[in-house]
């Protein structure tokens, strides 16, 4: 069934950076995303396999990546993975990014997302597996509505399979 997008007034989507304390929470996220993540990408995913994931404890730990919680009504509706320049060297990141199945087509990860850029303008990078369709129309409308200019997009061959890499920038506000 697909929800209509919801009234902006009534929306409410807060992205809060995660604590420590909220490391199982995205763990247990991180499970489903990378379930739903294998029929896209070239590995397979098994009950382990979020706690094979080697860099969530560095987002608690590491200078430069940030762990994201996002609200939406005072629920856990997602989170996503930011990696800053530090981190990576240049760019910022999105690293991963998930909305639970329940909470899609409503709007949420977009006004997540644009809560993430605004909040850290510059440069930045993210890649989508070429097979997954939904999150490369996802993904370029976020990009379209926000950044300043078009993207450069780049065809790549990842270990886990053919993806496309966004490069774009997003201007300071005001």
């Amino acid at each position: 069934m697909v929800r209509p997008h919801s009234d902006s007034t009534t929306l409410a989507v807060d992205v809060r950076e995660a604590q420590s304390s909220d490391r199982e929470i995205i763990a247990g996220l991180l499970e489903s995303y990378l379930h739903e993540l294998a029929q896209y990408a070239d590995f397979t995913a098994d009950a382990a396999v979020a706690r094979r994931y080697p860099y969530l404890d560095p987002y608690f730990a590491e200078a430069g990546r940030r762990p994201f919680l996002i609200w939406h009504h005072n629920t856990i509706a997602g989170f996503v993975l930011v990696r800053d320049p530090v981190s990576t060297g240049s760019d910022w990141q999105v690293a991963e990014f998930y909305i639970t199945p329940e909470n899609r087509r409503m709007g949420i990860g977009r006004r997540a997302i644009a809560s993430i850029w605004r909040r850290f303008p510059g440069s930045w990078e993210l890649q989508v597996h070429a097979r997954n369709a939904a999150a490369r129309r996802f993904w370029t409308a976020c990009i379209e509505r926000l950044a300043h200019g078009a993207p450069e997009v780049r065809d790549i061959d990842a270990g886990d399979g053919r993806r496309f890499q966004f490069n774009f920038r997003i201007a300071r506000a005001g």
